[in-house]
């Protein structure tokens, strides 16, 4: 298998890094070319070979020409190319800090984040329509010693007209670079089905290491272009609690049903809700010091929208479709309607248009990362604007503050943002919609001034 550096008209670093310096943001025109390296691994794929041999023949006159404005002294590496991952969707880190990643067509690779060496580890049998496919990842919160691997995808034999979502967990056998899926250990924890003319599957998963529960967002599958009676409808998936869709649900490691979850008494509900009104709940992320759960999620498509972090408390009701962001009524645009949970932090679609990854920063357990002003402070990522944000966050208050410019002129949009083991922020990129691309990447930002 080989892996991809990144080179740069007029100072390439050699080590697949772009690098930023001076004073303040800078912008850096480069020209992305990816080059084969020798691996040792052979367990690459013909399709993956031809797609290695085809990025080979880049030349940087042929590349596309990417503006990256980074602040001073950070810098991007790319951990893996497209002849590597095809359709990258979700990553997860395990213990020994490899990330596994997830393909949309089914593929899950392993990539050690220190050599850049990867192998598929298995791969899941998914419909891939519309915005379906292989999505998010989670691993059990004792792995390696309880060895299993959470996914989330859909039936490839669903009813005519529907598609199925399935969360489902795996166990692994093997241990670091020999990691794989034993594919008969599936074990089925939670489906849903939805329409197949409608949009917006959810689909990202979260182990919450002190509750040892498993969380999940379902996206709400709207079909109706009709936005008043879309509104309107007293059985609106998304505030209906006994429709799964448009929910974050919360079941147990086995797929039972936690007794402390608020609906588990609530007559007509199903009782794995946990929250509701939500439109496309993109991404889960976890921050152990504050005990946070967050969610990104794309918001409405009208101009006037905004995009949207959500802390994810028992019982709360985020409005969708009724509300959206700050509590605004969506038919009138302006009004303001009480009895429902504003975001954590949203932001107007003129400057964004897709959240799809939020995380608060931490440094590695050594104390390595990034500089003490980023530190405790929110980053989100927006796939359309092809951008990452940070805001700062009122260690006291926990309230953010208004977001700022961070990484911005990317390739491809950003479609997964988790923070790796060794400090620094991780990203995918797709750039070919609901096809592979060479901007298919897996990315991280680094901080290069110590």
């Amino acid at each position: 298998m080989t892996r991809a550096e990144t080179h740069l008209n007029g100072g390439s670093s050699g080590d697949g890094l772009i690098y930023c310096h001076g004073a303040g943001l800078r912008r850096i025109s480069a020209r992305f070319s990816f080059s084969p390296i020798p691996s040792p691994d052979r367990t690459m794929s013909i399709r993956h070979r031809l797609l290695a041999a085809a990025v080979a023949t880049l030349t940087l006159s042929s590349a596309a020409l990417a503006e990256v404005s980074l602040p001073a002294g950070f810098g991007i590496e790319t951990v893996a190319g497209p002849e590597v991952v095809s359709e990258p969707m979700e990553m997860a880190f395990a213990p020994d800090g490899a990330a596994w990643v997830t393909g949309r067509t089914g593929q899950l690779w392993r990539i050690d984040t220190s050599t850049r060496a990867a192998q598929s580890v298995g791969s899941v049998a998914t419909e891939v329509s519309g915005d379906r496919g292989l999505h998010g990842i989670a691993f059990h919160p004792d792995f390696p010693r309880t060895p299993h691997v959470f996914l989330a995808y859909h039936l490839t034999n669903a009813p005519k007209d529907k598609y199925v979502a399935r969360v489902s967990r795996w166990t692994v056998t093997g241990s670091g670079a020999a990691s794989r899926i034993d594919p008969g250990s599936e074990k089925p924890l939670v489906e849903w089905e939805g329409d197949q003319a409608g949009q917006h599957v959810g689909g990202a998963l979260l182990a919450h290491p002190k509750e040892r529960v498993l969380y999940v967002t379902t996206g709400e599958n709207n079909q109706n272009a009709n936005l008043r009676k879309y509104c309107d409808d007293p059985n609106n998936k998304a505030q209906s609690l006994g429709d799964p869709r448009g929910k974050v649900l919360r079941i147990g490691f086995d797929g039972s049903v936690p007794k402390d979850n608020p609906h588990v008494k609530t007559p007509g509900a199903d009782p794995r809700v946990f929250t509701r009104g939500h439109r496309q709940p993109w991404s889960l992320t976890y921050d152990a010091p504050t005990g946070l759960v967050l969610e990104a999620e794309n918001g409405g498509d009208l101009t006037d929208d905004f995009d949207e972090v959500n802390s994810i408390v028992p019982g709360a009701n985020f409005g969708w479709p009724k509300v959206f962001g700050p509590g605004l009524q969506t038919l009138t645009r302006t009004n303001h309607v009480d009895g429902f949970t504003d975001p954590w932090f949203h932001y107007p679609r003129n400057t964004g248009a897709s959240c799809v990854g939020a995380l608060i920063y931490r440094a590695s357990a050594s104390g390595k990362g990034f500089p003490e002003k980023y530190r405790g402070a929110l980053f989100y990522a927006d796939f359309s604007r092809k951008s990452i944000r940070t805001a700062s966050v009122n260690p006291k208050t926990g309230k953010t503050g208004p977001g700022e410019a961070f990484l911005q002129g990317l390739p491809a949009g950003p479609l997964a943002m988790q923070l790796g083991k060794d400090g620094a922020v991780y990203f995918i990129t797709h750039g070919g919609g609901a096809k592979s691309s060479t901007n298919d990447s897996v990315a991280r930002i680094v901080w290069k001034q110590h």
